[in-house]
């Protein structure tokens, strides 16, 4: 034990950030207010100083780590609460408002080819329902469709008349937590502008300060629009990525096949390219310092150059953004320099120790963020394993080779030093990456071998030059990014020929906390003293676990049913789980734009997280966009083996792409006839109770004025004895519930999924009253929540003593059954997104 304590005494700013960063965690899972975390705070640090001046070591330690840990939840807190003031504007805003808002255009407007989107430090405010302008503080995110005006640059004071509200998640455990994304960018606001005549310059004098500090904002926006007038929007979004850190002009299929084949971070300006423009800066300063004798003989001229390189550094940090990866890098670069020039070089964990301590202090939400995780983690793999990478590349040559035989040798060492920089980079984020991103790339090593040198030794330094000479000569500065493009465009070919390959990614669902932390143990261990034969086989059966997790094999054994109704926003999606393992979804869509598909971004976060790796079957009610746009990439990734339609397969040229995507996977296509039952397993069944209007011997079936909606699949699920029951009518109309009443079809359940999300022309009474629920669910988006549900059918629950469950209030509901209980239905862990500060 003493020996312990001894460690982290010698490596203790390492131990301080990591408790640091546990109180941080603390108080994400655990929330208190500040004064509450205050008085358990100051009695640790007194506890801590106290121990500390009687002498009493063994005690000191623990009492100091709890008293940091406690430091930062109480940090954590403060921060969080600073969104609660009355002045800031998080806190006037608690509804989607319509308001008049005045501030300063905060940085660049970004653009992704069709809305742009702005970040404004705001200064008043004045909801539709006030008078007078009223002092807020705080970030706000707004977006304009179509390109912002020319003439407003960052910097400039604004009146902007906008649609202001909080920012929205999902409802869905395992998916992306957009508020906590925007807050560790202290942004709790967003909003939209209908139209650019609501926005307006205002006029104000303003200090030389203001102006140097929005100057950075400036010059990127001049580098976007030079690099926007010579490339076409792929290349251009790529160099603007790769230069200023603006991924906004960055295409879906850019990013994707970059995912694919591992070199994403490429595109996020991190220690790679800080080390590059730190690397080259030195030996210009050193070439310059060694031109003077004077300097020579009375100075160092390393120190001087390493010193000199600073601000330039400090100023490429500005140009890009300022985000995560590269304040980390400049931090790390900056103490590098400081202790050399103060010759006391420490361990470079003690560096990344510090970096990370100060960008937490800074803004504590970081450590939540993928960007700070993934950074920091793969500095770390890399620190742990450089002795070994040294001795490979440092070691000695042969003297009887030959020059081609050394500078083959020599060639061969770097190649494999490269790779296995990769290969620890990736090992070190595996766990990260699949946790937030469910991905991981086979071919990454040998991608990033290939483009690294491409983007980063060719199109990066073209670039920066280009930047140098942008003011001095523009024609030249043109030149040079045009020569930095060429590599642009062989990345582009190289990623998509990567991405292409079959083998070239691996999908698996989300591994726990706990198996994460396991991971990590058993990589330590592996570069520990530990004897090889007794770590590496634990590390390989960790491994093993992120392929075969433990639920999957236990959902074989269930005896239960369960029936998730995702939130997906205005759409549907259910997933029902049968005994025994069994696993079918109805219906997959909802909210989607061009680069934001719901199958992709929520659907499958959810089965991933839930452990699900394949579905036996998938359901498609009818064509709706908002029933089956993220169906695509749920047959590509969940591999069903049927795939159930009603038969419409002319409804649109998206959904005729569907069925023919269906076909080149082998998806068997089936269209269920009357009571045909679609899958069952010990004693659940559900099948197809059948739609009226999809009998061809019906009188109604020709009808064309009934719509699309009216075609829909209706479908029953029930455990044996009826104990447990849901009905799926699809967008149904009232037409068609009473068609359903007149030919005495089995309705009642004791669930009801409310046709066509709740709305009035749908869920009659008279239906209502055949179906007799205990519960109705409405799966609907939250910007109408007037229409969806309807107040008809808010009425009639309340007037029937109805539960009425909405995904937009309550995010995922989950209902379970099961033969062997006589309480059949039981709603476990509805999932709710809580504002900040509570």
């Amino acid at each position: 034990m003493n020996r312990f304590w001894a460690l982290l005494n010698h490596y203790l700013l390492i131990a301080l950030t990591l408790a640091f960063s546990c109180g941080i965690l603390a108080h994400h899972f655990f929330p208190l207010s500040p004064q509450s975390a205050l008085i358990p705070s100051t009695l640790l640090l007194c506890s801590a100083l106290f121990s500390y001046r009687k002498n009493k070591k063994q005690q000191t330690m623990p009492l100091l780590l709890l008293a940091v840990a406690s430091l930062g939840y109480l940090h954590t807190a403060n921060v969080s609460s600073q969104s609660l003031l009355e002045t800031n504007i998080y806190s006037r805003i608690t509804q989607e408002e319509d308001a008049v808002l005045t501030g300063t255009l905060y940085s660049m407007p970004q653009f992704d080819g069709e809305k742009s989107t702005v970040i404004i430090k705001s200064h008043s405010l004045r909801l539709q329902q006030e008078k007078l302008f009223s002092s807020v503080h705080g970030l706000v995110r707004l977006r304009l469709k179509g390109t912002w005006p020319e003439s407003l640059q960052p910097g400039d004071d604004l009146v902007i008349r906008s649609i202001l509200a909080r920012p929205y998640r999902f409802g869905n455990p395992g998916g992306f937590d957009y508020p906590a994304f925007l807050a560790a960018k202290n942004i709790r606001i967003v909003g939209k502008i209908v139209s650019t005549a609501h926005i307006q310059r205002l006029i104000r004098e303003r200090s030389w300060v203001h102006s140097v500090r929005y100057l950075p904002e400036r010059i990127r926006l001049l580098i976007r629009d030079k690099i926007d007038n010579i490339f076409p929007p792929q290349e251009a979004g790529i160099y603007r990525a790769l230069l200023i850190g603006d991924r906004s002009g960055v295409d879906k299929e850019s990013q994707d096949a970059f995912k694919a084949s591992g070199v994403m971070h490429i595109l996020a300006i991190s220690g790679l390219h800080l080390s590059l423009v730190a690397s080259s800066l030195f030996l210009v300063f050193y070439w310059l310092a060694r031109r003077s004798r004077y300097l020579m003989l009375h100075c160092s001229c390393k120190k001087l150059a390493l010193l000199a390189t600073i601000p330039p550094l400090c100023g490429y940090a500005l140009l890009a953004g300022a985000q995560t990866p590269v304040l980390r890098s400049l931090i790390m670069v900056l103490i590098f320099i400081l202790a050399f020039c103060a010759q006391r070089q420490r361990s470079p964990f003690t560096t990344l120790s510090f970096a990370a301590l100060l960008i937490l202090i800074l803004n504590p939400f970081s450590l939540l963020t993928v960007s700070f995780q993934l950074s920091f983690t793969a500095v770390a793999a890399l620190i742990l394993i450089l002795p070994k990478l040294s001795s490979l590349v440092q070691q000695k040559e042969a003297t009887d080779k030959n020059r081609v035989q050394r500078i083959f040798s020599y060639t061969t060492r770097l190649v494999t030093a490269a790779l296995l920089v990769s290969i620890t980079a990736t090992m070190g984020t595996a766990p990260l990456l699949l946790h937030s991103f469910n991905l991981i790339s086979t071919v990454g090593p040998v991608a990033n071998l290939l483009l690294e040198p491409m983007l980063c030794l060719w199109s990066l330094p073209l670039g920066l030059m280009s930047i140098v000479f942008l003011f001095l000569d523009p024609q030249y500065s043109e030149w040079l990014l045009q020569a930095g493009g060429i590599a642009i465009t062989a990345a582009i070919s190289l990623t998509t020929f990567f991405a292409e390959q079959d083998f070239s990614t691996l999908w698996l669902p989300t591994p726990s906390i706990g198996l994460i932390i396991l991971y990590y143990l058993a990589l330590s261990l592996c570069f520990s003293y530990l004897p090889p034969k007794k770590t590496i086989p634990l590390f390989f059966f960790v491994c093993i676990l992120f392929f075969l997790p433990p639920r999957s094999f236990f959902d074989h054994y269930s005896s239960q049913s369960e029936l998730t109704f995702l939130d997906v926003g205005q759409g549907s999606s259910t997933l029902i789980l049968f005994p025994g393992g069994k696993k079918i979804l109805i219906d997959g869509g909802g909210s989607s734009s061009p680069k934001f598909n719901v199958g992709e971004s929520v659907i499958a976060p959810y089965l991933w997280h839930s452990g699900i790796t394949r579905l036996d079957s998938i359901v498609i009610t009818h064509p709706d966009a908002d029933h089956c746009n993220g169906i695509p990439f749920l047959l590509k990734r969940f591999h069903p083996t049927t795939l159930w339609i009603n038969g419409d397969s002319k409804h649109n040229q998206e959904y005729a792409d569907l069925l023919d995507l269906a076909r080149d996977l082998n998806i068997q296509l089936k269209v269920p006839e009357n009571n045909e039952v679609i899958m069952a397993s010990q004693g659940v069944a559900l099948y197809n109770v059948g739609n009226p209007f999809l009998d061809k011997n019906d009188r109604y079936y020709s009808d064309s004025t009934l719509g699309s909606n009216a075609k829909s699949l209706i479908l029953r699920f029930a455990e044996e004895g009826q104990k447990f029951s849901c009905l799926f009518p699809g967008d149904i109309n009232h037409k068609i519930e009473q068609l359903l009443i007149q030919k005495g079809k089995l309705l009642q359940t004791s669930i009801l999924l409310a046709p066509h999300h709740g709305s009035k022309t749908s869920n009659s009474p008279m239906f209502l009253d055949a179906i007799n629920p205990e519960k109705i669910v409405v799966s609907a988006g939250r910007f109408r929540p007037s229409l969806f549900p309807s107040p008809q059918l808010r009425s009639y629950c309340k007037e029937n003593n109805i539960s009425l469950l909405n995904t937009s209030q309550h995010g995922a509901i989950t209902i379970r059954g099961s033969l062997e209980r006589d309480t059949a239905v039981k709603i476990i862990n509805n999932f709710r997104t809580l504002d900040l500060g509570q």
